[in-house]
């Protein structure tokens, strides 16, 4: 079940690395937009002590394939309409005692696909924890050089004045394209030599966010996982505690999914605001460096 202690771990506040504002970035080009051709976002974790790459769900016209929980569930689901409609044909009308009859026959199945869910949190969860020890090392290479990476792209950035920020930022973004021609790039270079270290940094930092998530694709792909498992889970029960309200006088097995529930949620919260705290050990949520007071409780 996701409500297993595997999952439990103190809390630790996230703090995010931004950039300061420049003329630079006013004229609309952000460093973090570059992360955006990665399909990744770099967040501080850990209270500024550790990084990890989350990949952001980008929307698709291409129907997503479904988990064996949501199948599960969907089959489940589609049947129980399909007795519900068939009972109806044929007598014209669904009563609640026609309700208690048919409902609770889906139960086992619906159960099913909340355990097929809790599974699905758990291995997430079991990688991510995996992937952490194997990559730690690198996670804390990038925690020191990401806020640096950063913080050179801010000071070469406020170089460049006001008026030509737009066609600057246009350059940029052409030069970190993968599909610009090395030549088209040298002319970029080129060009923009007028700004110390411009080119140089904004090409260091599209690199390290790049390398980044090639490093770290099988942690958040285990994040990924334990988050979408735990979401299932959560709407499966509320799902089933539905239909146990409508169909069912067991109080006991209505008060047990609440209270299950209840704990899947406070999961889920933890999962999509800190997941970290979900699979780091204990001892690697502690901040390494004192807080300034403003992050002090």
């Amino acid at each position: 079940m996701a409500t297993n202690a595997a999952f439990d771990a103190p809390v630790a506040n996230a703090a995010a690395v931004e950039a300061e504002e420049t003329p630079f970035t006013r004229a609309g080009f952000n460093p973090q937009d570059l992360l955006q051709k990665t399909q990744g976002q770099s967040d501080r974790a850990g209270q500024g002590d550790m990084v990890l790459v989350q990949h952001e769900v980008k929307p698709t016209e291409a129907p997503q394939e479904m988990s064996p929980a949501q199948k599960l569930l969907s089959e489940t689901t589609t049947a129980l309409q399909k007795e519900i409609a068939d009972r109806k044909l044929k007598n014209g009308t669904v009563t609640e005692a026609d309700l208690r009859e048919i409902v609770p026959k889906y139960f086992p199945k619906m159960k099913e696909a909340i355990t097929l869910a809790d599974t699905a949190a758990i291995n997430g969860r079991k990688l991510a924890a995996d992937e952490y020890l194997r990559v730690k090392p690198d996670l804390e290479k990038f925690a020191d050089d990401f806020p640096k990476a950063v913080e050179r792209l801010g000071k070469a950035s406020n170089a460049v004045p006001e008026a030509d920020a737009e066609r600057t930022a246009g350059l940029l973004s052409e030069l970190t394209e993968e599909k610009t021609a090395e030549a088209r790039k040298a002319e970029i270079r080129k060009d923009l030599s007028k700004y110390p270290d411009l080119a140089e940094s904004t090409e260091a930092f599209v690199k390290l966010s790049k390398d980044a998530e090639t490093k770290f694709g099988k942690l958040n792909q285990g994040i990924s996982e334990m988050q979408a498992g735990l979401a299932e889970g959560l709407a499966f029960r509320g799902f089933y505690l539905q239909c146990l309200n409508q169909s069912s006088f067991d109080t006991a097995e209505i008060e047990r999914v609440k209270k299950e529930g209840e704990a899947v949620a406070q999961l889920y919260v933890r999962a999509m605001q800190a997941p970290q705290t979900l699979f780091m050990p204990p001892q690697d949520l502690q901040p390494k460096k004192p807080l300034p007071p403003t992050l002090r409780a």
